[in-house]
């Protein structure tokens, strides 16, 4: 976590993710309060790797000095804007004391994690608005898309607050609480803001009066099939429930829902493993929340340079990537509620792609792979003529779009792609 601008160490625990807390003391002379944490974690099955030392970390005094530092590189007027401008988030403190104090993290994703302290008997409590913070400290990534399932009408994120605790819990070892919405669908809210949204629902809406219709930027209801939860003869990848908004959540197993790529009409069911010709399989809380927890990081590396996946633990890394080519593509928030809400399964379909003839791939690898043989060799193994070739290798002309497709495959063959 770099919220807090501290260097922080992590203990393994049973989830896709570290569980990290900001040391105080210098070399392996805890004070009692992290001694105790140390033993329960390992009374709950932790391993502490040897990889992960406390050797080169920061004191809390050295990023203060640290921070001061860069106090002279801020731009702004000093008796207006006093803060460095490596700020240190105030949730490092006690709101009514402004006293330093022991924060832990549990991150699962560089955008999924929750901040929390211990009490007097080691329970976690996360950082909340107006009791122990000035904010919420959890967050509602991958989550924050679903319904309230307590009570849908509400805006209340307090059942997200319940997971991240029993996620907490159960890295530490402690006692789980069933949460008591497990076994309901998945319902998430969307807003018709494109066309290919509002189409499934012509039909319905050639029966009704306008007023009744599903119109532009009305709400939608949306849920997702498991694994192996589709209707028989579906393609999972354009596959997609989706149906007018359902306040009642004791409606949503019985009302017929719209496959928004074919428009045929299911029904859902949230228990047994499969689904059948006219019913889907969907994900309940309880599926949603499980595959949550091990969410893969797949930016990170694992502590041995090996890319992270759903069971790796510990202190992640950066991951080495090697450039195979440049492609330009817009930060337009194309889609970007439907990518979360998880209607748009590939988010490589909503990109805005902006063309470089220099830099695609048949500049980059193509035109180099016809430079590696002679042109008589390529003429025998194409079929094409001198003059095609002579002015692909040079970049003066493209062939026609089979013969690029030719060439690539000839490529291939020779082992020169």
């Amino acid at each position: 976590m770099l919220d807090f601008h501290h260097r922080v160490f992590c203990e393994l625990h049973q989830e896709s993710g570290a569980l990290i807390h900001l040391p105080e003391n210098e070399g392996d002379n805890r004070n009692e309060e992290t001694q105790a944490d140390a033993e329960r974690i390992e009374d709950a099955r932790v391993s502490f790797p040897d990889r992960l030392t406390l050797k080169g970390r920061l004191l809390r005094e050295q990023v203060d000095r640290i921070a001061e530092r860069f106090r002279a590189l801020s731009p702004y007027d000093p008796s207006a804007i006093g803060e460095s401008v490596l700020k240190i988030e105030k949730d490092n403190r006690e709101p009514t004391t402004n006293r330093q104090r022991q924060l832990w993290c549990l991150a699962v994703s560089a955008k999924r994690y929750a901040l929390f302290v211990r009490d007097a008997h080691g329970e976690p409590v996360l950082l909340r608005d107006n009791v122990n913070n000035e904010e919420d400290r959890w967050s509602e990534h991958g989550l924050g898309h679903l319904l309230n399932p307590t009570d849908p009408d509400e805006d209340d994120r307090e059942w997200i607050a319940q997971v991240w605790l029993n996620i907490i819990r159960r890295a530490l070892g402690l006692p789980v609480s069933a949460i008591g919405f497990e076994s309901l669908p998945a319902v998430g809210q969307l807003t018709i803001s494109s066309p290919p949204l509002l189409d499934p629902f012509g039909a319905m809406n050639r029966r009704k009066r306008y007023r009744n219709q599903v119109k532009p930027f009305n709400f939608l209801s949306t849920c997702h099939v498991r694994p192996f939860g589709h209707p028989y003869g579906t393609e999972p990848e354009h596959f997609h429930l989706i149906a007018p908004y359902e306040r009642d959540s004791r409606r949503w197993l019985t009302m017929r829902w719209i496959d928004r790529y074919s428009t045929k009409t299911y029904r859902i069911r949230a228990a047994g493993d499969h689904g059948d010709r006219n019913t889907a399989r969907v994900k309940t809380y309880g599926d949603v929340i499980a595959d949550y927890a091990y969410h893969p990081e797949s930016k990170c590396a694992d502590a041995n340079g090996e890319p992270s996946g759903r069971q790796t633990v510990g202190l992640l890394q950066r991951r080495h990537v090697r450039i195979d080519s440049i492609t330009a593509i817009g930060k337009e928030s194309n889609s970007l509620e439907e990518v979360q809400a998880g209607v748009v399964h590939d988010e490589q379909n909503v990109y805005t792609e902006y063309l470089d003839r220099r830099r695609d791939y048949w500049s980059t690898k193509v035109i180099p792979a016809l430079m590696k043989i002679s042109l008589s060799q390529w003429e025998r193994e194409s079929g094409k003529s001198r003059q095609i070739l002579i002015d692909a290798r040079r970049g003066r002309r493209r062939p026609h779009r089979r013969n690029q497709e030719l060439l690539i495959s000839v490529a291939r063959k020779l082992g020169l792609l």
